[in-house]
């Protein structure tokens, strides 16, 4: 138990340190990335957002920008917190695109080679 005192200490230099803080990248840096996003906040195919395709409904769809770097998230799931929405792309930022499964190149059940 009296080894405890040296917790508050550790905690308030960690936090003076910025431990675990992130700083945003601007945008068009190639280190963030944008997805196309449904009502919900979950990461739809980006073709749901291109207002140019036949019927296309505003409102339903967005872009999310996400300027902290990292793999974009597959289709289905939630975007992380810390982007902002946006009606049309961003431009010079690399789009996440479709992330399919983890199953290789073919996504066959068998190995490429076989």
């Amino acid at each position: 138990m009296k080894k405890l005192w040296i917790l508050p200490p550790l905690a308030a230099a960690a936090i003076a340190a910025g431990c675990g803080s992130r700083q945003p990248q601007g945008q068009g840096q190639g280190t963030g990335w944008q997805t196309c996003t449904g009502q919900q906040g979950k990461v739809v195919d980006d073709r749901e957002c291109d207002t140019t395709r036949v019927g296309y409904r505003p409102g339903l769809f967005r872009w999310y920008y996400y300027p902290y770097g990292g793999m974009p998230y597959p289709l289905g799931w939630g975007v992380p917190l810390g982007g902002s929405y946006s009606a049309t792309p961003h431009v010079g930022v690399p789009r996440g695109g479709v992330v399919r499964g983890g199953f290789g190149t073919t996504g066959a059940g068998h190995s490429a080679g076989s």
